[in-house]
């Protein structure tokens, strides 16, 4: 998309917020954690809800479509689009107003999950929902996606654990939600009203016995908790309102955390063995596969990982994590009892968990870094069923996958009844994005089948919207337009997500499709001997999770200090991708000021190539670029020196 008029650019302007439309921020901001790519026509920081305001106002006078952004790490291209993106998370990090005796904080939309916890560790507090991406996932987006995490058996989803929301509607106000607070007294009644005159089929849609959300609007939340807007709010995408800062709910952390790892000869085994374990009421049941283990070979973060499970001694195809909160032994006895699988291991030392933890928490980075262009691809990893049926789930999927003869990897919350399954398929060649297309289709029916929810915990986003209506009914179908409407009555905030104007779809809008192959305006000068094979490869290892974006212990450095997304390394590596794609109008590619600002600032500390679990290596990648600069404009004095 192009960029804005200039009278909407002077409209936006004016609202005093930090906008910017140049090209290279555009570029980043049109991708996130998605398989996504959509380029807005400018990008736009608020430090305040008063700032917000104003934007939105402006932008809603002007015509120009807003779509709100957290830390970018969805993986259903929720927070992109082609009008205004709002970045909340930039600049809005306090944390104020903790209450001990009432187990209460006040967040910016900006705060890190992480930096929320390491505030709240030294009172014996946290929250709950524990997302894998919780070292750059912010509790803005969280509430947008109403995430969760892998002990969503104790402690539910985002929205079991929000008092208040601080929201910036499409006109410019501003208003808190909650029980109790009237400032959007119309639009409650309106919506409590439309609601209950649906009861009969939100129950019958949305039945009982998920743990995870079910998608589209909190229709169900919302009918068990009339007058509480909040419960609309979490898991709107963005598509209602903006979330400016939230009073949260915190809990008390667990005193003691034991572990059983179980390991299995294959899927359904371990499948099978989730469901007989259901009665031991585990605060977590997790399943990794063989798939993500193998990308954890030669990787120095992971070999004491690797060393403990004993993985290269005692191979196996999976195995299940089995996490018990202030346990006195009995349930951890009785698991050992109960001898499943191949072998058992207990770990109770606090430092050998996280080192699987760990592990855990990068399966969707460490999967993405399979060597070669076919990729285990986001697309179907959200479905969520009931946990006593996710073995016949798992069959039915393994059905669908088999005649296509496509490899996929299971892994995730098998005590939620969740798995991230993520098919291998070479987005750049057109035979398998027509693949895609084919499961997304009939996983869609199949989870229709099970009564389960298409999204859990990644969102709907632009991914999903197409099969909402044959998840939920045309009936609620309704009902979401008219919810859109009464908060959104422009359509100006995230439109075409989650209520559809038949502008998205699973297989557009790719970032990668057929003709995306990158070919190099240079010859490559050093060797790349790793399992990438070469700098495109290396590039393409980085899948947009934002690891980069996390505070410590090393990456990203320049990230950590500005917060610009530009100077993390995932900002880098999609404005190399950018450059050599001729998105910038520079010729040759690599001698563009917008390379130059990217990588002038890259410490070169290597920290990515053991801390991204893709091991994208920026500072080889910026050697090659700056060698084929070299080779084209001559070495200038300031390299020299």
């Amino acid at each position: 998309m192009g960029g804005l008029s200039a009278s909407n650019r002077r409209a936006l302007e004016l609202s005093g917020c930090d906008l910017r439309t140049d090209r290279l921020t555009r570029c980043l901001y049109a991708l996130d954690a998605s398989i996504y790519r959509v380029e807005p026509a400018a990008v736009a920081f608020p430090r305040s809800a008063g700032e917000a305001a104003k934007l939105l106002q402006s932008a809603a006078a002007s015509g120009v479509e807003v779509t709100p952004r957290g830390a970018g790490t969805g993986l259903a291209g929720g927070a992109i689009g082609s009008g205004l993106v709002v970045d909340f998370a930039r600049h809005n990090r306090r944390i104020t107003e903790l209450d001990v005796e009432k187990r209460t904080v006040r967040v910016g939309a900006g705060v890190v999950l992480d930096q929320l916890n390491a505030r709240l560790a030294p009172h014996g507090l946290w929250f709950g929902p524990d997302v894998a991406t919780s070292s750059r996932a912010t509790l803005g987006g969280m509430i947008a996606n109403n995430s969760s995490g892998a002990h969503a058996p104790v402690y539910g989803t985002t929205a079991d654990h929000i008092a208040a929301l601080e929201i910036v509607l499409s006109d410019g106000t501003v208003a808190v939600t909650g029980h109790g607070d009237d400032s959007l007294d119309r639009i409650r009644q309106a919506a409590d009203r439309a609601i209950a005159e649906h009861a009969e089929t939100i129950r019958d849609r949305f039945p009982e016995g998920l743990v995870k959300r079910w998608p589209g609007y909190g229709l169900d939340r919302a009918l068990r908790s009339p007058g509480d807007l909040t419960q609309l709010m979490a898991g709107s995408e963005g598509t209602l309102a903006g979330i400016a800062s939230a009073i949260l709910r915190v809990v008390p952390r667990p005193q003691t955390r034991s572990l059983g790892i179980l390991f299995f000869a294959s899927v359904q085994e371990a499948m099978q063995s989730t469901v007989e374990l259901a009665d031991l009421d585990a605060a977590a049941i997790e399943h990794i596969d063989r798939t993500v283990l193998d990308q954890t070979r030669g990787q120095r973060a992971f070999a004491p990982a690797r060393d403990f499970l004993q993985l290269d001694e005692q191979p196996c195809e999976s195995i299940v994590l089995v996490e018990f909160f202030d346990d006195r032994g009995d349930r951890l006895a009785e698991l050992q009892r109960r001898d499943l699988g191949m072998r058992t291991t207990i770990c109770r030392d606090p430092a050998e968990q996280e080192l699987v933890w760990a592990m855990r928490r990068a399966g969707l980075s460490l999967l993405t870094s399979r060597k070669g262009p076919a990729k285990p691809v986001g697309f179907i990893e959200d479905v969520c069923v009931r946990p006593e049926r996710l073995p016949e789930y798992v069959a039915g999927l393994t059905e669908i996958l088999r005649p296509l003869d496509l490899e996929a990897s299971f892994y995730g919350h098998a005590a939620s009844g969740e798995l991230h399954v993520r098919p291998v398929l070479d987005l750049h060649r057109a035979e398998d994005v027509e693949k895609l297309r084919q499961v997304a289709d009939q996983v869609a029916d199949l989870c229709r089948s099970f009564d389960g929810s298409l999204a859990a915990e990644h969102g709907v986003g632009l991914a999903r919207t197409e099969y909402l209506e044959g998840q939920i009914g045309p009936e609620l179908t309704e009902l979401s337009r008219q919810l859109k409407e009464l908060f959104d009555p422009g359509g100006v905030l995230n439109p075409g997500k989650i209520v559809s104007d038949g502008r998205y779809a699973v297989d557009r809008d790719l970032r990668l499709g057929p003709g995306s192959d990158l070919t190099l305006p240079f010859e490559q000068a050093f060797a790349w001997v790793g399992r990438d094979d070469g700098f495109v490869a290396n590039l393409e290892q980085c899948n947009g999770c934002g690891g980069c974006r996390k505070d410590a212990p090393t990456m990203c450095p320049t990230f950590s200090v500005t917060g610009d997304e530009l100077l993390s390394t995932r900002g880098r590596a999609n404005t190399v991708r950018a450059a050599l794609e001729g998105r910038f109008d520079t010729s040759p590619a690599v001698s563009g000021p917008e390379l130059a600002e990217a990588l002038g600032t890259c410490l070169s500390c290597k920290a990515c190539v053991t801390e991204c679990p893709s091991n994208v290596d920026m500072a080889h990648l910026k050697a090659e670029l700056a060698h084929a600069r070299h080779q084209e404009e001559g070495i200038p004095l300031t390299d020299r020196i």
